[in-house]
């Protein structure tokens, strides 16, 4: 972008009226400048200040130490960040991020991880087990996804990923990759605005224009508005089950009958919620079917590493038929170091993950799964009771355990009230568009008590900022400023901000 100066200098050749119309402009375009800055640099410092609390604490390593650091003091240093971490989510504060937390389910999960430390599912040769693991990961999950029940006898079939977002990535390609083969070269995806970023990811990496169509008022896709923005360049529509931000679980069966018909492919995401509905259909909650039982949805992510309780880093992604995944493939065949393929982004993989996955599902069984989705969902039960003793508050939507909070009153800072409950320890996540925030219930709030402090820390949160409005620390400025501003690129560089604040030592 030219600077003020640059372009003040181009306005010359103006005639003289026009030009100080122009420079009159300019000076404005100066001070909001000033205000922009100013107000990124108290952020940056916000950040500085959150984002490295351990600066100063221990000993920082900028570059290669000439000699190896005592392995006995690398343990202790850990030890000590371990346990100052801990605290942060054991008790249930976080929401979603840690799903299970249980000591006895992590000691599990650290010792399959032990054992398995330096496989790699790329060498197949040499760690077989790997193969194993991730093969029965794949059924499992597509099992659970009604893989046996489906109309028209679907050989549903998919890979392990490295996460939601690699899962949607991959199913995006294939989509892309196919729509090439079928002559379409400017792909559409047609997805709602609650969609998770990831799909805005692989619009950007895979060149598929993204057709966003508006939330209803219930928070759900407007299914007429998905229908109409079909045309002869969508390859894919998507759904959600549930939406991130407000928990709700979209038409799966009307959108997905849709793409049926119109001969494009449908996704459903259920990374968040594909270990709950399931289970919560068989507790008998009134759940929509989201699975291959509907012959319109031709492919799903279901997060392991979340609901599934296996230890970070693993996802599935599922396909109708083996033709569709076959576009989720890499494989060379000319390069001199020999016949390479790979299922998935990555190369090289932590083998181990696999394993850990394999063995949680194992250890879980269908009734440990039952047991747990039954305690979460009772807890949301009782949460969205006790929500309604706080009238500045409300619920938006009707979701099952993932609940978006707004104010009904706007002169109630919603980013205050999350501020004051960070002070209270909460983590929980703040959103925008309208503003709000999110708890995500996990096994960590069915411990005793941790529903009830939620409830009362939340009534003193509400009290606080009706007492005190106005505050200008912590993160409520941050998000008021990232819901404000007219300059959407100026929040892009806030955001760009935040990832290099990370990585400064």
């Amino acid at each position: 972008m030219a600077s003020i100066e640059t372009i003040s200098k181009r306005l010359s050749w103006l005639p003289k009226p026009v030009a100080r119309y122009f420079e009159k402009k300019m000076k404005n375009v100066g001070s909001v400048q000033q205000m922009i800055q100013k107000e990124s640099d108290k952020v940056e410092a916000t950040l500085e200040h959150t984002l490295k609390p351990y600066r100063g604490r221990y000993d920082s390593y900028p570059t290669i130490p000439k000699q190896g650091i005592d392995r006995e003091k690398i343990l202790a240093d850990m030890q000590q960040m371990h346990d100052d971490e801990i605290g942060t989510w054991e008790g249930g504060y976080v929401s979603g991020g840690i799903y299970n937390g249980n000591k006895d389910h992590i000691d599990f999960l650290n010792k399959v991880y032990a054992l398995q430390s330096q496989s790699n599912p790329l060498h197949t040769d040499i760690f077989p087990s790997a193969t194993k693991f991730e093969a029965e990961i794949v059924s499992m999950v597509a099992g659970m996804m009604n893989s046996a029940n489906t109309p028209d006898g679907a050989q549903v079939c998919g890979a392990v990923s490295s996460g939601g977002t690699e899962s949607i990535l991959l199913a995006m390609k294939s989509y892309r990759d196919r729509a090439y083969e079928q002559g379409i070269t400017a792909p559409e995806m047609i997805l709602c605005d609650t969609a998770h970023t990831a799909f805005d990811k692989a619009s950007h990496y895979f060149g598929i224009k993204q057709v966003r169509i508006p939330m209803r008022a219930d928070y759900g896709i407007d299914v007429e508005a998905a229908r109409r923005a079909i045309n002869r360049n969508t390859i894919v529509m998507v759904g959600s089950a549930p939406t991130f931000p407000h928990g709700i679980i979209d038409d799966i069966p009307a959108l997905s009958e849709i793409a049926r018909q119109a001969g494009i492919g449908f996704h459903t995401d259920s990374c968040l919620g594909g270990f709950i509905t399931p289970f919560a259909e068989k507790l008998g909650y009134k759940v929509p079917v989201i699975d291959f039982r509907l012959p319109g949805v031709t492919s799903m992510s279901v997060d392991t590493h979340k609901y599934g309780y296996a230890a970070k880093g693993t996802s599935v992604v599922l396909f109708r038929s083996p033709e569709l995944r076959h576009y989720m493939y890499y494989t060379a065949t000319e390069w001199p170091g020999g016949l390479y393929m790979s299922p998935t982004i990555a190369g090289s993989r932590p083998g181990a993950l696999s394993a850990a996955c394999w063995a949680a599902m194992l250890s879980m069984g269908e009734e440990g799964y039952l047991k747990a989705t039954k305690a979460i969902l009772d807890t949301a039960d009782w949460i969205r009771s006790e929500l309604k003793s706080i009238p500045e508050l409300e619920i938006m939507g009707d979701p099952l355990w993932i609940f978006a909070i707004k104010s009904r009153d706007e002169s109630l800072n919603i980013y205050e009230v999350l501020d004051q409950m960070g002070k209270k320890r909460w983590s929980l996540n703040g959103l925008h568009k309208p503003s709000c925030f999110h708890i995500a219930l996990t096994l960590r709030h069915t411990q005793p008590g941790v529903k009830e402090r939620f409830i009362f820390d939340l009534k003193e949160s509400v009290a606080y900022v009706k007492a005190n409005p106005g505050n200008k620390e912590g993160l409520a400025p941050v998000y008021g400023l990232a819901a404000t501003l007219p300059f959407r690129g100026v929040v892009t560089d806030i955001l760009k901000k935040y990832l290099d604040v990370v990585y400064k030592v």
